[in-house]
């Protein structure tokens, strides 16, 4: 299973349920029942701070699911939001435990938007490429194959490009045809080369319908057969795994590149 990871999906869900979280504490403030608080709420609290106790943090993490450069800002304007709201009640409600209780939330707001500004976990946000649970599986895999009518190897596979290991004789740019035979099916697909290193050449498929449909072919004749995917362990750890080595490594709460 390809998914985000599990501190993204963890801090998604507490914000989801946070609204469930200042009912039961409003309530045990105000010494009332939940019924009668959440009426309150709804019939008594400006509109602003009852969408700030209600809407806004289940919106906020759904921004956060979201792992969109737009959802970032939107994350933190909610973030804002709270912090405006949570200052104006404890000003119409100065006590003591008002006050400590606001410092709760101010300090959960501060590490809220330090962990967003963490370089790892920005980038997810800002950056496509560092989203690898969207990415297609990339397969590794040893084959032969022609580009061009030149010999080759592959290294690796998507559904969108290869990697080929090939004599050294072409260029960054360059529209080529890569072909293979697999499972006694040969494949034939238009391509482009992307990119070039001392390894050999990144190659993107310059898909056609009757193409696509062939490389959907193979991808599930490699997935059949168990060809390992690349990564697999970036996206592989189940919740009690991560939270084990979260515990005992200190590894799993930002996220890592591909």
């Amino acid at each position: 299973m390809r998914r985000k990871p599990w501190a993204i999906v963890l801090l998604s869900i507490l914000h989801i349920l946070a609204p469930i979280g200042n009912l039961v504490v409003n309530s045990y403030r105000a010494h009332r029942p939940l019924a009668a608080t959440w009426n309150y709420w709804y019939e008594v609290l400006p509109k602003s701070l009852f969408f700030a106790y209600v809407i806004v943090p289940p919106l906020a993490g759904i921004m956060i699911f979201i792992c969109r450069r737009w959802s970032y800002w939107v994350y933190l304007l909610c973030l804002t939001w709270i912090f405006i709201a949570n200052v104006y009640g404890f000003w119409t409600s100065m006590t003591w435990f008002s006050f400590f209780f606001l410092l709760g939330i101010l300090f959960l707001d501060f590490i809220a938007v330090a962990y967003f500004m963490v370089p790892s976990v920005r980038t997810v946000y800002f950056d496509p490429k560092s989203r690898w649970w969207e990415s297609a599986p990339r397969f590794n895999f040893n084959l032969e194959v022609k580009i061009n009518d030149l010999g080759g190897l592959i290294r690796n596979v998507s559904v969108g490009g290869l990697f080929i290991e090939a004599w050294d004789g072409f260029q960054q740019g360059q529209e080529v045809v890569v072909g293979w035979e697999y499972d006694r099916v040969n494949f034939i697909i238009p391509a482009q080369i992307v990119y070039k290193n001392s390894k050999g050449y990144g190659i993107h498929f310059l898909h056609t319908t009757s193409t696509q449909k062939q490389i959907k072919h193979f991808i599930r004749l490699l997935e059949k057969q168990g060809v390992p995917v690349l990564n697999r362990s970036l996206d592989s750890d189940g919740f009690i795994s991560w939270v084990k080595k979260l515990v005992t490594k200190g590894e799993g709460l930002f996220p890592k590149g591909r």
